[in-house]
């Protein structure tokens, strides 16, 4: 291919083609020419087309950097884009003939004509490529040089992927988004001649938009775009078609984001679904990883594709947003103390995985990913994050117990009563009338008493429950003085009192929504453990046919482990299916079968003297839970502390209630949305001992 010729160019759009060998022989003579031009107007500087080098110029060996897109599970959806500019390349072979022409009719209707000098195009990139206009002798010098070395096509690429358009945007193809919300490849001729005429002047002398921005200045916009369509005839656009052309509409300025980086934080009231700035930091650490470094990740120009399922995050943000009119917490209260304080600031966090992959399909935080994310782990000087269990720690407890040879029938002293060491340790507010200091394991869980559990802890030792926990997925837990202590000191000996001492069997310790939505997971898959993950598959676009490929070697590596007994899985399974029946929450999600635990941890308030007391009041409240189809995990609690907060529907302090009506939201709504059918849920296996040795139970 000649570089006076343009691959695919239709008939009679430019005149002046010649043969290959007359064409070399005009190269040459173009050349000699060009270099005693410059050495008559400047002397010795005629010998740089010798021994200047174009390798400077060649795109990869420019400092040209591509955003990341940040995809959903349905490879249409964008969460975020990563980047430092705003610039996604495209191949100029993907575009038409008339489309392409139309982006560069106004700049240079010659270009692909020789010329001694090099095309006007072609200067233009040279001075894109430099960052800097040069001196004209050695400007022409460089931009014959590239035209001996690529064809025009090729030129025009190096050009048009990398000028301004305004909008923010560098390069056509987010140029097509910017105004056009498209891709450069489905522009049409009308469009591609906007572009063309923003091409001009991306920006007007203070910096805001183009003079020729369709939105901004429409007259002027109107009549440049005729001029370049103009231009077009006869030799690229044929004058009939041209009559037929309309001036197209474009997108609102307001609606595109100018920045070469955007989905990391929403403001409050914005669309639901938009809120996954923090599902942006876990596949910041999974590439990482893999050998795909942050700083690549911000210019490399990949695709990422998120498990994400939008129908999933759009559930999730509807129900727990409490900024979005509708959503089960809209009307909270925000309260600050006489200083000014944030002392009550009611929020929720959540997770929706799909436990027979580990697949992440939603997950709410927070708006703003640079903040503290109330769903995960936070890293500052040290680990910060986690909530109290609660109730929904006996999940892992009872899992304990079961493992070791206990039954669903083992009977426990369940009477609340005061340790040793001075603790009193009491059922959360759940009266206990019937089975008093006899109850089965079963009845103990479905009715939610904490005693039993704390036995378990007592009599099997804290670290067995914390084993089982970490097992199931259980990954960060902060002791008492707000230290992260698992994953930084690894499972504590089964009979150790510290880091976690026996109050870990019914959830004083914190743990993080992702992590107690893994463990839960782990139960609903028949024990089998998945690790929670966000990258389904990278790709990067083929610089030759525009599709994007595959990056081998990056992406989920899946490996289940059986970490809990499947009979041990079943009967927890059958368990949490019987609370939800006792408190007829299936009810709430149309009857499908559901397994599910709540939990509530107590409030601290201060006194008049500035001493912390406990209140019967919960500043945390849980619920966590599954169908047969996936988990979810939902706490909602006091962002600000330990004070109690008050539920804005109940007008009454959080309880369990409370996080249920977003989960039953999200089941509800993500089922519907992917027409799920109702499955039956797991069934008891009756493992262990009803005569348990360890077991404590006292017949009155």
């Amino acid at each position: 291919m000649t570089s006076n010729e343009q691959p695919g160019t239709e008939a009679g759009q430019h005149s002046g083609k010649v043969t290959g060998r007359r064409n070399r022989r005009f190269k040459v003579l173009a050349a000699a020419v060009a270099t005693l031009v410059v050495v008559a107007g400047a002397g010795l500087i005629g010998v740089t087309y010798y021994v200047d080098s174009v390798a400077e110029l060649i795109p990869e060996n420019v400092a040209a950097t591509q955003a990341t897109a940040i995809m959903a599970a349905d490879g249409q959806t964008q969460l975020a884009q990563l980047g430092t500019v705003n610039r996604i390349d495209v191949p100029m072979g993907v575009m038409p003939d008339k489309v392409r022409n139309a982006l560069i009719a106004g700049e240079d209707k010659d270009f692909f004509h020789d010329s001694f000098r090099g095309s006007h195009l072609t200067h233009l990139y040279v001075r894109q490529a430099v960052g800097e206009r040069l001196s004209s002798a050695r400007e022409a010098v460089l931009a014959r040089k590239l035209e001996d070395k690529y064809d025009r096509l090729s030129i025009m690429g190096f050009y048009l992927n990398g000028a301004e358009f305004g909008r923010g945007a560098v390069g056509v193809e987010t140029a097509a988004q910017a105004y056009f919300g498209k891709s450069a490849k489905d522009l049409t001729v009308a469009e591609a001649a906007v572009l063309g005429s923003v091409l001009h002047q991306p920006y007007d002398a203070g910096g805001g938009p183009s003079p020729f921005d369709p939105e901004a200045h429409p007259a002027e916009a109107k009549d440049r775009w005729a001029y370049v369509l103009d231009t077009m005839v006869p030799d690229w656009l044929p004058a009939a078609e041209r009559s037929t052309l309309e001036f197209p509409q474009v997108r609102a300025a307001a609606t595109v984001t100018p920045t070469a980086e955007w989905g990391l934080r929403v403001k409050p009231g914005e669309g639901a679904g938009r809120a996954t700035g923090n599902v942006v930091n876990y596949v910041y650490a999974e590439l990482k990883a893999q050998g795909i470094e942050p700083r690549d990740l911000k210019t490399g120009g990949y695709r990422v594709i998120t498990t994400i399922d939008p129908r999933a995050q759009l559930a999730l943000e509807q129900a727990a947003r409490p900024d979005l009119k509708g959503s089960e917490l809209y009307g909270r209260t925000v309260v600050r103390d006489a200083s000014g304080k944030v002392q009550q600031d009611l929020e929720a966090a959540g997770v929706v995985l799909d436990h027979t992959s580990g697949a992440v399909l939603a997950y709410y935080g927070g708006l703003d990913a640079m903040e503290l994310d109330l769903a995960g782990v936070n890293t500052a000087n040290s680990l910060i994050g986690g909530h109290p269990p609660g109730g929904t720690m006996r999940v892992y407890t009872l899992a304990a117990a079961l493992e070791a040879g206990a039954s669903l029938q083992s009977r426990w002293k369940a009477l609340p009563f005061t340790t040793d060491d001075g603790f009193k340790i009491g059922n959360g507010g759940a009266v206990n009338t019937t089975c008093k200091d006899n109850c089965t394991l079963e009845q103990s869980f479905v009715k939610s008493y904490n005693v039993p559990f704390y036995w378990i802890a007592r009599q099997l030792g804290p670290g067995s429950v914390v084993k089982t926990a970490n097992l199931a997925g259980i990954r960060c837990m902060w002791n008492d003085e707000g230290l992260e202590r698992l994953a930084g000191g690894g499972v504590q000996d089964t009979p150790a009192r510290s880091p976690f001492d026996r109050q870990v069997g019914y959830g004083q310790y914190p743990v993080t929504v992702l992590d107690n939505a893994a463990g839960v997971a782990t139960i609903a898959n028949g024990g089998i453990y998945n690790k929670p993950h966000f990258v389904a598959k990278v790709e990067r676009r083929d610089p030759t046919t525009g599709k994007y490929v595959v990056v081998a070697g990056v992406g989920p590596k899946l490996t289940p482990q059986q970490v809990i007994r499947r009979a041990v899985a079943d009967d927890v399974t059958y368990a949490m299916t019987r609370t939800a029946a006792d408190r007829n929450w299936g009810a709430a999600v149309g009857g499908r079968e559901i397994a599910t635990v709540g939990g509530v941890w107590d409030g601290a308030k201060l006194d008049a003297a500035g001493k912390r007391i406990l209140t019967p009041d919960s500043s945390n409240a849980w619920l966590v839970g599954f169908t047969k189809q996936f988990t979810v995990a939902i706490w909602t609690g006091n962002a600000a502390g330990s004070y109690p907060v008050i539920d804005p529907r109940m007008k009454t302090p959080i309880t369990a209630s409370t996080p249920f009506r977003i989960w039953s939201d999200v089941v509800t709504g993500y089922s519907t949305a992917r027409r799920l059918p109702n499955e039956k849920l797991a069934g008891p296996s009756h493992v262990g001992r009803d005569d348990f040795p360890p077991a404590n139970g006292v017949a009155r």
